[in-house]
């Protein structure tokens, strides 16, 4: 029998080790030059305020001292202004059930009707809700409302009633009558998507 050939050692060069990993830094370089160049621009900056109106004040403080599993997250109350000379008339809950939160708080406001549908047209696009309906309405005393939707920090969606009543005008004693419009909003989880 004859024995196998015996092996020999061939020395592998280190150019060709080289070039892959080389090749791999040279792809990787070019990609992320690409992504400098054409790449997203990161997140939007948050919207300016709302200065036209003047100061404004959110919901958080209608809900400070309620149940948290009744009370919208926070990142919600945040969104929903109302215009600082509006006062709380009454926070009205609307359900008592965990799992469908809900309240209404109404407002006096010494601002028109006009004005404050104005306000609420822009406040709430603005604030990053997606309006679903506009227009008139028998609801909360009629008058005109809006309804709209946003995605909570919680996983549900919440949907934003707001109805402008009409301006009244109370007389007083020096002649010149007070106007007030009532303003209410209505924060309830949503089921639908």
């Amino acid at each position: 029998m004859t024995a196998p050939p015996r092996l020999t050692h061939q020395s592998t060069s280190i150019k060709m080790a080289a070039l892959v990993p080389g090749m791999a830094i040279l792809a990787l370089g070019g990609f992320v030059g690409l992504e400098i160049l054409f790449g997203g621009s990161g997140s939007a900056p948050p919207p300016p305020p709302l200065t036209a109106y003047g100061p404004t004040s959110s919901v958080v403080a209608v809900f400070a001292g309620s149940d948290p599993l009744l009370a919208p997250p926070v990142d919600i109350q945040k969104k929903v202004l109302v215009p600082a000379a509006c006062t709380t008339h009454r926070s009205l809950p609307t359900g008592g059930d965990a799992a469908s939160p809900s309240v209404a708080i109404r407002y006096t406001c010494s601002q028109t009707a006009g004005w404050l549908q104005a306000f609420v047209d822009d406040a709430i696009p603005h604030d990053g809700w997606k309006i679903m309906s506009t227009g008139s309405t028998t609801h909360d005393g009629g008058g005109y409302a809006v309804i709209a939707q946003q995605a909570g920090s919680d996983g549900y969606y919440w949907e934003l009633g707001v109805v402008v009543g009409t301006t009244t005008f109370t007389p007083t004693p020096s002649g010149v009558p007070v106007q007030s419009t009532e303003l209410t909003i209505r924060i309830f989880q949503s089921t639908a998507q």
